[in-house]
């Protein structure tokens, strides 16, 4: 019986070649980690990455996605990324700032005016191509897509409303490894806190910090909504989170399997930054519901937040490229 099995086998094999079949390959698996949790734009882009990359490979790729920190926060899926434990992640901007420059930018205080005016800003090539470059080198990713991730921070704290910057004095916020978010919350009068974001839950309510900078989403996903008090939408900074892929297995992969990669994580920037935009409104009505008192400033209130915050952007004298910087202020 084996020896007619093995005939068999034999026979196929003739077959095939004589044919000139190919024999089809086993899937490449890609392991996707992420701090995205169910309902927000972060959570909404992988899951939609992950359908289309074994969609428009048609099974030469598959997937395994860890999501909601499962693997680590920002911090440690950088590294791991970085190592090649694992293949595909998203990292804020501002907690890349501890393996690259690149982004430091994207922190500023009014950078950006608009969700409109961001999406112009990471669809200009010559502004892409740099910052590409800039991160290959640097963390030894290849960057997929851009992801907002609630619009635009709102400074919150546990103990009084905040009006204007006279307010914040002396309160201790949150900080990340961005030089330009520290310089921000010491310009606003506050006082900065690094707390790596999986412990930053624990610092509010314990009091180690008094609050801290954050959309409105994460806000009352990640459950602030029941310990902080008071929020402020001074329209400053906005978030982002970076899409990547480890550059060696980027550099491994057919031209054939990277133009479906690049076209999964395009359609799955553009579900994930729609559905960011629609939700924004909603998750700032169910912190209401739950207490948390958000101040809309004044116009008057607006330019003292703003004033006080410029003279951040001397932070970033000799630390950016200032080509892209350029290019970025020129983008209307």
């Amino acid at each position: 019986m084996l020896n007619i099995i093995h005939k068999r086998v034999a026979l196929t094999c003739a077959l095939v070649v004589g044919l000139g079949l190919a024999v089809p390959a086993a899937a490449r698996p890609i392991t996707i980690a992420h701090t995205g949790t169910p309902g927000n734009s972060v959570y909404t882009f992988f899951e939609v990455f992950a359908e289309e990359i074994e969609a428009r490979s048609q099974g030469s790729l598959t997937s395994k996605v860890h999501p909601s920190g499962e693997l680590g926060g920002d911090d440690q899926l950088l590294q791991q990324i970085g190592i090649g434990t694992i293949d595909v992640t998203s990292i804020a901007t501002a907690n890349m700032g501890a393996m690259t420059n690149a982004y430091l930018w994207t922190d500023l205080p009014y950078v950006f005016s608009s969700r409109k005016h961001a999406d112009r800003i990471f669809a200009n090539p010559a502004i892409t191509e740099t910052l590409d470059a800039q991160v290959g080198d640097t963390v030894g990713t290849k960057v997929l897509a851009y992801i907002q991730v609630g619009g635009f921070r709102m400074l919150q704290n546990t103990s009084h409303e905040l009006k204007t910057p006279a307010d914040a004095a002396g309160l201790k916020f949150r900080a990340t490894a961005s030089p330009v978010d520290i310089a921000t919350i010491k310009a606003w009068g506050g006082l900065p806190t690094p707390v790596a974001w999986a412990e930053v839950f624990t610092a509010v309510q314990q009091g180690v910090v008094d609050g801290l900078n954050l959309q409105p989403s994460w806000t009352f996903l990640t459950g602030f909504g029941q310990t902080i008090k008071y929020a402020t939408r001074n329209e400053a900074v906005m978030a982002f989170h970076v899409a990547q892929m480890n550059l060696d297995l980027w550099n491994s992969l057919s031209a054939e399997d990277q133009v479906v990669i690049m076209e999964a994580a395009a359609a799955a920037q553009e579900a994930a930054n729609d559905f960011d935009a629609e939700a924004e409104a909603d998750f700032i009505a169910q912190l209401k519901e739950q207490g948390v008192a958000i101040y809309e400033p004044t116009e008057s209130e607006l330019a003292a937040w703003r004033d006080a915050a410029l003279p951040v952007w001397n932070v970033l004298d000799g630390k950016v490229d200032a080509t892209v910087l350029e290019k970025v202020k020129a983008v209307k």
